[in-house]
């Protein structure tokens, strides 16, 4: 049949479905701890860390963007595969299966390289160091497909400072690292540690948070401090306990889950909290759960030694809540006012004190978090730099 339309307009007709190709992607994204975020879980055998939350809000931003996504996460006894929020989930494996030295190979490598397949993608995404990097780049390399990584800690930016401990694990990371096709690190401080120490370009990525459409004033709120992350050695969860212990006359939250590596010091903290009578101690929470935490705080915690760019942070200010903290990624907190930055327990123990003693101070404060989280954290202005990745 001969073709009725005017050559203009088959033009236009082609050039708007190859428009249509390159601003819609079949997109995989890898976090075999992912599924508790996702599913809203909580209990011992699930972990919720903040690339756990960047890889929800992410996969379900991609698909309402009219992407096709597919997330890979581990078996923690959901179906084979299930829709979440436009995104299909498919899981790989339990995260305890397998013989200890075989494990890697099966089911990990296995069931991995398997759900890869099946995602049948145009372009893998990946953060934070591990093993995964290398399977995800090998794969890329063997099926012609681009892989996308993004940095999840300051950690990931040195051979020294890798919290790798397995050779392999290390080898297969590099391996990865160095294949990737784009590469994203969340501060300007990652970006140039990672030139430094691999020769490698990265472009700076902001992170992903919900946004309340209101909140509720300083003076409204019930908890005077709250502290939330999982409970790891780098957290130092033993440094807020000694905060409340300096501040009887304020009323403070703390949730948490445990480290499987480390579950003495869950132990030893949740025991410290006991003695605390100004102390409320939750524990591990599901991530919608966390929302209510941050809607009651006046300030928000951070003891950590090192970080990347917590979620807990983005959390923190979309709710106008200042933060008093150990680690202050670039900058960002004294440079622009967004709560207090401090080296040590007394200067957070000071810091507190003074935020709350100025009820005036706290509520400029709280006003320019909630400022910087309304203009800096919209999704449409994160997404850039990750869709300018994705889709090149």
């Amino acid at each position: 049949m001969r073709n009725s339309m005017q050559p203009d307009a088959v033009a236009a007709n082609a050039a708007q479905r190859d428009a249509g190709k390159r601003n819609s992607a079949r997109i995989c994204m890898l976090n075999y701890n992912a599924w508790g975020v996702i599913a809203d879980l909580d209990g011992k055998n699930v972990h919720i860390g903040g690339e756990e939350v960047q890889h929800a809000l992410m996969s379900r931003y991609l698909a309402r963007s009219g992407h096709q996504v597919t997330s890979l996460v581990g078996d923690f006894g959901q179906q084979a595969v299930e829709q979440v929020g436009g995104v299909t989930v498919r899981k790989t494996f339990a995260l305890d299966a397998g013989v200890p030295g075989l494990r890697f190979f099966a089911p990990r490598l296995t069931a991995t390289w398997a759900g890869l397949k099946a995602a049948a993608a145009d372009v893998y995404y990946v953060s934070c160091a591990g093993a995964s990097v290398g399977i995800v780049a090998a794969f890329c390399q063997r099926h012609g497909r681009r892989l996308v990584f993004r940095i999840a800690s300051d950690a990931d930016c040195a051979p020294d400072t890798l919290m790798l401990t397995n050779a392999r694990d290390r080898a297969l990371y590099h391996y990865g690292l160095r294949r990737a096709d784009a590469i994203l690190a969340q501060t300007d401080k990652q970006a140039a540690l990672l030139l430094k120490n691999y020769g490698l370009h990265a472009e700076v990525a902001g992170m992903f948070s919900d946004l309340p459409e209101t909140v509720l004033a300083p003076a409204e709120r019930a908890t005077d401090l709250l502290w939330l992350a999982n409970m790891r050695s780098m957290k130092r969860p033993e440094w807020f306990i000694d905060m409340v212990r300096a501040l009887p006359e304020l009323a403070c939250e703390m949730a948490g889950g445990a480290n499987p590596a480390e579950l003495d010091l869950y132990a030893r903290t949740e025991e410290g909290s006991r003695a605390l009578p100004n102390l409320r101690f939750h524990g591990q929470v599901k991530f919608g759960t966390t929302r209510s935490l941050f809607a009651r705080a006046r300030i928000f915690v951070n003891t950590s030694s090192f970080e990347g760019f917590p979620n807990t942070y983005l959390q923190a200010w979309a709710n106008g809540v200042p933060v008093v903290a150990t680690f202050d990624p670039d900058g960002i907190i004294a440079r622009l006012g967004l709560g207090v930055a401090v080296s040590d327990v007394a200067g957070a123990v000071a810091a507190a004190r003074a935020l709350l003693a100025d009820p005036a101070g706290l509520a400029a404060c709280s006003a320019r978090c909630r400022a910087y989280a309304i203009t800096r954290l919209a999704p449409e202005t994160v997404s850039a730099p990750y869709l300018s990745a994705l889709l090149a």
